[in-house]
């Protein structure tokens, strides 16, 4: 995985992982999605323009990456995770590990 640092829409973004069997089916990883409208990354005819701080593509995305197979990315100022979808960058979520597992050892 090429993990160096690229710009795009005025952001800094590394390529971390791409998803695993462990993030489970399609339905379990969409639900870590979630829209991030104050990021605005987006693009203007699914939201206006309202909002928007770069016009976004997923192919403008994915040529400016140097991983054209990487799922996640991190933005390197804001420290979140972001997915490229088709319509913006949508943040994800990890989920979270079972602190209970954690107590019982």
């Amino acid at each position: 995985m090429d993990n160096r640092a690229f710009a795009y829409g005025g952001k800094h973004f590394v390529p971390v992982r791409k998803f695993e069997k462990k993030d489970g089916d399609f339905y379990q990883m969409t639900r870590r999605l979630k829209r991030d409208l104050e990021f605005g990354f987006f693009r203007s005819d699914c939201y206006g323009k309202d909002g928007q701080k770069a016009e976004y593509s997923h192919e403008g995305f994915y040529a400016a990456s140097p991983d054209k197979t990487c799922d996640i990315f991190r933005c390197v100022e804001n420290g979140r995770l972001y997915v490229p979808c088709e319509y913006e960058l949508q943040e994800y979520k990890e989920p979270q590990k079972d602190r209970r597992r954690d107590y019982e050892r």
